[in-house]
């Protein structure tokens, strides 16, 4: 039974949600050039914290043996050494970093922004081992305490200091936090453990992540710096703005549906009926989501991004439309990559991540024909798409998933998006006609998707009933005072 779903969710909003108001505040009180200067030490902790990724607290939830204490020390002097390699690999390539940003004036701060990642090296994973037990209140707790910790270090330091730096105030402020709660909230004492056997399957499982961080980093960041360099910083700018509308709810909803489903499909492998019922809940959930993010940021997304950002912002809705798919097909993918990691089937991830390359060129080449960002979305849709389908196979492969059902899901999704591309072509074009059939053609692919998927729909329904009735009945049996 799980305990703490409710908080799960808040806690993964809550983490989003300061995300997205650090970029807002940062912007407001450091201006464009430091924004600027913040941004890149961000991406640059990402891709450090991307490349050296091993899956560790993952580990201990699909492992067989993760509860033992024995293997939770040895995966807890794992997390610590990677914590000590980022930062001594920050430190040592501050100068060279410094120069391929072309602003030397970053040289100090690369170097002490490796103070993050090796604080939350100590991190207790005992709060990941619950998980293994359905309890995500510990770390829900943990997560809660450490984005606002990190908000307010963040936001305190940029009205102290006044440059880039903040971002690293900030970071320091969250691990700390994040360190301590996980130590208070643990239910065994801390400890690091040699174990070769322990360390040889680990390795097993944490190879193809290590290898599929750089994969991961150029897909989710490839977009990024594609229209920088061909389009120019003002265009970054603002696709920067309309992306993280999206990216950080979409975000903190890839953590929440993974971080429910995984425990539930690692524990039901025994058992194929029950193996199947989870594998198709998790996928019907995942391909409703996504078509409710796409449609409802299409229509929300151009009217927020002047409210939050400023008129300077505004922008036509097709880039909107472009985004909120592609940031829904990025979502999507958290489907196969959770089974394949519920299973144990870590390369997977890893060829899932190869197949994402195809944006890269494809995105390149697409704005030597057209010099848009909605070309450059393009390319980078495809690539997921191409992704999404490459894990489908490979999983059905591996007799995890029927392929010809899953097949239709990414049809559903795929016919929903040319729509809503169709859509916003026209709205912003001015060709009322169109629009108003393509609208049309919208809802009734919404509408058939949603039918595909009535059973997970009524089974979700059922299943919220359940939980309000056993409430109700708690609270009868509750005498008054």
């Amino acid at each position: 039974m799980r305990k703490g779903a409710s908080i799960y969710l808040v806690s993964s909003l809550t983490g989003q949600v300061a995300a997205l108001l650090r970029y807002v505040l940062l912007a407001r009180i450091l201006g464009p050039e430091q924004l600027g200067l913040s941004a890149m030490l961000i991406l640059t902790a990402q891709f450090f914290d991307s490349v050296t990724d091993t899956g560790s607290d993952r580990f201990l939830i699909q492992d067989p043996d993760g509860d033992s204490p024995r293997m939770q020390g040895f995966v807890q002097m794992v997390m610590a050494g990677r914590g000590l390699f980022i930062a001594a690999a920050l430190a040592l390539t501050a100068i060279p970093l410094a120069a391929i940003y072309h602003a030397p004036a970053l040289t100090p701060a690369l170097m002490v922004l490796g103070l993050s990642p090796f604080i939350l090296g100590f991190v207790h994973l005992d709060i990941r081992r619950l998980q293994r037990h359905g309890d995500m209140r510990q770390e829900s707790a943990m997560t809660i305490v450490g984005e606002t910790a990190g908000l307010i270090g963040t936001v305190w330091a940029a009205l102290v200091v006044r440059d880039h730096t903040a971002v690293i105030y900030g970071l320091v402020a969250r691990s700390i936090a994040m360190v301590i709660v996980s130590h208070i909230a643990s239910q065994r004492a801390y400890r690091w453990a040699l174990a070769k056997t322990e360390g040889i399957r680990f390795s097993r499982f944490a190879a193809p992540l290590f290898v599929n961080g750089l994969l991961l980093y150029a897909g989710s960041q490839g977009d990024r710096l594609i229209v920088g360099s061909r389009l120019g910083p003002a265009a970054l700018g603002h696709y920067s703005a309309v992306l993280l509308l999206i990216y950080y709810p979409s975000s903190a909803l890839t953590k929440y549906v993974m971080g429910m489903h995984l425990p539930q499909i690692a524990n039901s492998r025994p058992v194929p009926a029950q193996l199947e019922q989870q594998s198709q809940r998790l996928a019907g959930r995942c391909l409703l989501l996504a078509v409710l993010m796409a449609a409802s940021f299409t229509v929300v997304g151009p009217i927020v991004t002047p409210l939050l950002y400023g008129r300077a912002f505004a922008q036509g809705i097709a880039i909107f439309a472009f985004l909120a798919c592609l940031q829904s097909a990025r979502f999507l993918r958290v489907w196969p990559t959770t089974m394949a990691v519920a299973v144990g089937r870590s390369t997977i991830v890893m060829f899932n991540n190869v197949a994402r390359m195809v944006a890269l060129p494809a995105a390149i080449l697409a704005t030597f024909w057209f010099h848009s960002i909605e070309a450059i979305v393009a390319g980078f849709f495809l690539g997921e798409i191409a992704a999404l389908v490459v894990a489908l196979v490979l999983l059905s492969r591996a007799e995890t998933v029927s392929l010809t059902q899953e097949l239709k899901r990414v049809g559903g999704f795929l016919l929903v998006s040319a729509m809503l591309w169709g859509t916003a072509w026209g709205r912003q074009n001015h060709q009322l006609l169109w629009t108003l059939v393509a609208a049309a053609a919208t809802c009734l692919s919404i509408a058939l998707v949603v039918w595909s998927e009535r059973s997970v729909i009524d089974e979700f329904y059922r299943s919220m009933r359940r939980r309000l009735d056993r409430r109700l009945g708690r609270a009868r049996a509750t005498p008054s005072a």
